[in-house]
């Protein structure tokens, strides 16, 4: 091999373990414990009654908490498992669901398919099935 390509060979696995270790960090500790927060347009003295329904149903493998948003601006809804049974992407779904069926009354969903199903339309039908299980809240 050249030198050239040493080099390359070399750079590019410190930047991949670099980038694994900084992405362990910002992910947050692994496994159940993770906290996820949400903020729902609703004053707490609404919500501390009763659970929306998604959330109510997996009662005992979520911990479940409601406190006042800052500056008047809701509820923040804190939901972490207790247990490996519940995933974060089903938690994120659940928080989700929980603030459209809060503020808007019903769980709004995305539309249909507008073209038949392709081999370059598939990421985004992947895309649109799990949209609710990823990203920021």
């Amino acid at each position: 091999m050249t030198r050239a390509a040493v080099i390359t060979a070399a750079a590019a696995a410190v930047g991949g373990t670099t980038y694994r270790l900084v992405a362990r960090r910002r992910q947050g500790p692994p496994g159940p414990g993770r906290r996820h927060v949400i903020t729902v347009h609703r004053p707490l003295d609404e919500l501390a009654e009763v659970l929306p329904e998604p959330l109510a149903a997996y009662h005992g493998a979520l911990e479940v908490q409601l406190r006042a948003a800052p500056a008047g601006r809701g509820t923040e809804i804190s939901a972490r498992a207790l247990n490996d049974s519940v995933s974060d992407g089903d938690i994120r779904r659940l928080l989700r669901e929980s603030r459209s069926l809060l503020e808007v009354g019903d769980i709004l969903q995305p539309g249909g398919p507008t073209t038949t199903p392709t081999v370059t339309n598939a990421p985004l039908r992947a895309a649109t099935r799990h949209g609710r299980e990823g990203g920021l809240l």
